[in-house]
Parts: C-alpha cells; structure tokens; sequence
C-alpha cells in the first residue's frame, strides 16, 4: 500500500499558520541568543565617544555570531511577515510572545545566565497568555481578494 505524501498546501491554513509561527518563535529565540553572545564578546558599550563607538561599531559588524543573529533574525521576520497575511495582528503578536518564555529558556540553558523567582514567574503568565489567544479564531476579519491598486 502506498501513501502520497500531503503536501504543504493541503494543511488547513489554522495548521500551516501554527507550524509557520513556531518556526518563527524558534527562529526569533535563536536570533536572540545569537545577537547576545556576540555582544557579551564585545563587552560593555559604556562610552558616547564618536571614534569609540565607531571602533566598537567595527566589532560588532565583524562578529560572526551578530550576523549569524541577524539572519536568523530576518527569517523570523519573514515568516512573521507570512502569519500575519493568514491570521490577525491580535491572534499572532500574543501567540510570538511564547518566545519570552523560549528565551529565558535559552538564555539559562546556552548563556548561562540566573534567572529569579519572579521572572519564571512572569514567564509562567506569559505562557497562560498565550495558552488562552492560541485556543481562540486566528482570523476575525473577512480575508479580500483585491487586484494590485484595488481599494479595500
């Protein structure tokens, strides 16, 4: 017996719009961490000294784990960019804040950082939040099938 594999446009829109958005959460906590290690590397940015910042400017436009963050970062936005053409600003924006809880994860487990009582406290909230958006409609607003230039 054979199986033909699905294929992307046969997942309902409500399970592509949840897969696109835990790859963005993943991709915006990885970018995250990223962009923090390679600031830790670079040290306290503690001057307004236009040639220092400049100099520190070059540090950090050479550091290969700022860049790798940025990029990460751009495909969190992009796939930000597609979730919120298929769901409403105020279904996906709530449902991305679970990367709060993503990344005081990571920061403990990969940066090593402590983290208090009182933040994994607020993160616990932050995960009832978004518990409570992602059981509700992704989209309330009626979908348009405009024309380039076509008023909405």
């Amino acid at each position: 017996m054979t199986t033909t594999p699905v294929s992307w446009h046969d997942l309902p829109l409500a399970m592509r719009t949840f897969l696109v958005l835990l790859i963005a959460i993943c991709a915006q906590t990885l970018g995250d961490v990223f962009l923090t290690r390679g600031m830790k590397s670079i040290g306290e940015i503690d001057t307004l000294n236009a040639i220092e910042l400049l100099q520190i400017g070059v540090k950090v436009f050479t550091t290969p784990y700022i860049w790798l963050g940025i990029v990460i970062l751009g495909i969190f936005f992009g796939l930000y960019l597609i979730a919120l053409s298929w769901a409403d600003l105020s279904y996906v924006l709530p449902v991305t804040a679970f990367g709060y809880v993503l990344n005081a994860i990571m920061s403990w487990q990969l940066l090593g950082e402590k983290i208090s009582t009182a933040r994994w406290l607020g993160t616990i909230i932050i995960c009832a939040g978004v518990a409570l958006v992602s059981g509700t409609e992704q989209r309330t607003t009626p979908t348009t099938d405009r024309q380039d230039g076509e008023a909405a």
